[in-house]
C-alpha cells in the first residue's frame, strides 16, 4: 500500500474477496478462457461475450527485452476518464494511474511474471463524472508461456 493513500495492489486472486462485481466478472471471464493453461491467448477472448464490460477493457501489446508496452485498444470509459484516447501510444508515456510509477509497476508485474494483478485505487479522474474504484490486469499469451498482451479491466463509479 502506498503511503498516505488508499492505493492497494494485490498479486494473485485474493482480491476476489474485496473487488466489485464487474471486476470479478472480468476476472472470471479471463479465468474461464484459460482452459487448464496458465493464461488464455488473445484469440480466446470474444468481445461479444463480454459486451457489457467492453467500455472498461484495455488491451496492451507486450514486447520483451527490453519491456515495451503499447496500448492496442482502450475502452470508452477509460478514454472518457482520461479525456483522450491513447490507442497506439506507449504505456510508459501515457499510463493512467494513481501515480505513473504504480501503474507501470502493475503492468510490469503482470507482463514479466505472468500474474494477475489487482489495483484498488479509489481516485477521481480528470473527468469529474468518473471515479475509478479498481482495476485488474490479466496476462495473455499466444504460445502459453510468454506474455505478449495484457488485458486490463477498469471499473468506474459515475457521479
Amino acid at each position: 500500500m502506498a503511503q498516505g493513500s488508499n492505493y492497494q495492489r494485490i498479486i494473485g486472486t485474493d482480491f476476489l474477496k474485496i473487488c466489485t462485481v464487474r471486476i470479478r466478472r472480468a476476472y472470471e471471464y479471463w479465468d474461464s478462457k484459460r482452459a487448464g493453461r496458465a493464461m488464455p491467448s488473445r484469440a480466446d477472448i470474444d468481445p461479444s461475450e463480454i459486451r457489457d464490460l467492453l467500455p472498461g477493457v484495455i488491451l496492451i501489446d507486450v514486447e520483451h527485452n527490453p519491456l515495451r508496452l503499447t496500448y492496442r485498444l482502450v475502452g470508452t470509459d477509460e478514454v472518457e476518464a482520461r479525456g483522450y484516447d491513447p490507442t497506439g501510444k506507449s504505456v510508459s508515456e501515457h499510463v493512467f494511474a494513481v501515480t505513473p510509477q504504480f501503474g507501470l509497476e502493475t503492468y510490469s508485474i503482470a507482463a514479466q511474471q505472468a500474474m494477475v494483478v489487482y489495483d484498488q485505487e479509489p481516485w477521481a479522474s480528470p473527468n469529474p463524472r468518473l471515479c475509478e474504484v479498481g482495476s485488474v490486469v490479466m496476462p495473455l499469451s499466444s504460445d502459453g508461456k510468454t506474455v505478449n498482451m495484457l488485458m486490463a479491466f477498469c471499473d468506474y463509479k459515475r457521479s
